[in-house]
């Protein structure tokens, strides 16, 4: 909230600085939730072992969420800088990215699905 009260103020005197001061506002609110994310990792191995789960899918499922995040706060980033037409540019990017980690996923499940049918 500090942030955003101290990125109106400054808007109204330097409008680039404002911009500037809100991207770095987000890499410090990102880096300490990467803190509060660290343990997540195990709690989700166990999870896979309880499920009889292939931690390469979860793995992978890992990568797709992350990636999600990194390019909605890339978007909303440009999007905040007067730049609407670069955020949709990075958010077709990163969906492409994600389907490119889990395509592989998806041709397991396809030839899982096969191999049940008759």
């Amino acid at each position: 909230m500090a942030a955003a009260v101290l990125c109106l103020v400054v808007r109204r005197l330097a409008p680039e600085a404002a911009g500037v001061l809100a991207v770095i506002a987000g890499g410090i609110l990102l880096m300490g939730a990467l803190e509060s994310v660290s343990g997540l990792q195990s709690l989700l191995d166990r999870l896979a072992a309880l499920g009889g789960l292939n931690k390469e899918y979860l793995s992978l499922l890992m990568k797709v969420l992350g990636m999600s995040y990194a390019t909605d706060l890339a978007a909303q980033t440009c999007e905040d800088l007067g730049e609407k037409g670069l955020a949709l540019k990075v958010g077709m990017v990163g969906k492409w990215c994600m389907f490119g980690v889990i395509a592989p996923m998806l041709l397991d499940l396809l030839e899982m699905i096969v191999g049940l049918v008759p």
